[in-house]
């Protein structure tokens, strides 16, 4: 339900170097934790995307090298409100909000469950394609707990979806 762990730390490093200087070169100059920087820095990338290869060039120029399956990771972010429907023992399962397509997830260290809180819950919250997986970057903004009901109505929408093969366990990068 985790990444591998030098996988794991791979894309941490980079993942958090590219957000720290987004959050820089987007002229935000509040000093803020760690988490909350990269926060900050994910919703101003999720608007502007070309602040990707801005700060790759910026990093490329202090002598930073991002490796490049990291960089391709960061442009297939999707930030949004995702439903955290449960956990399994491969995987946890995120269901787009449009209703549409469904995912098996990966932690990057630790299980969604785990930082999460529990499952049945609505994250603000980004996802990636990774190392052929789709991979959660652990950084949640928000959580609404799902009651019962929706619960048991997002599993008939899962259901729903693998049966359409709109299940996806696997990226194509």
């Amino acid at each position: 339900m985790v990444l591998e762990p030098k996988a794991a730390a791979e894309f941490i490093q980079g993942y958090t170097k590219v957000m720290v200087e987004i959050y820089r070169i987007s002229a935000l100059k509040e000093k803020l934790p760690l988490a909350e920087t990269i926060a900050a820095a994910r919703e101003k990338y999720s608007v502007d995307r070309a602040l990707l290869d801005k700060a790759l060039a910026k990093l490329q120029f202090q002598g930073l090298t991002i490796v490049p399956e990291v960089q391709r990771a960061i442009r297939t972010l999707e930030f949004k409100n995702w439903i955290y429907l449960k956990d399994t023992k491969t995987c946890s399962i995120f269901i787009d909000p449009t209703g549409n397509d469904a995912y098996a997830v990966l932690g990057l260290t630790d299980r969604v469950r785990d930082f999460a809180g529990e499952s049945g819950a609505i994250l603000e919250t980004g996802i990636v394609k990774y190392g052929g997986r789709f991979v959660c970057d652990g950084i949640v903004q928000s959580r609404v707990l799902l009651g019962p009901n929706y619960r048991k109505d997002f599993n008939s929408v899962l259901k729903s979806l693998k049966l359409k093969g709109k299940f996806h366990a696997t990226s194509d990068l």
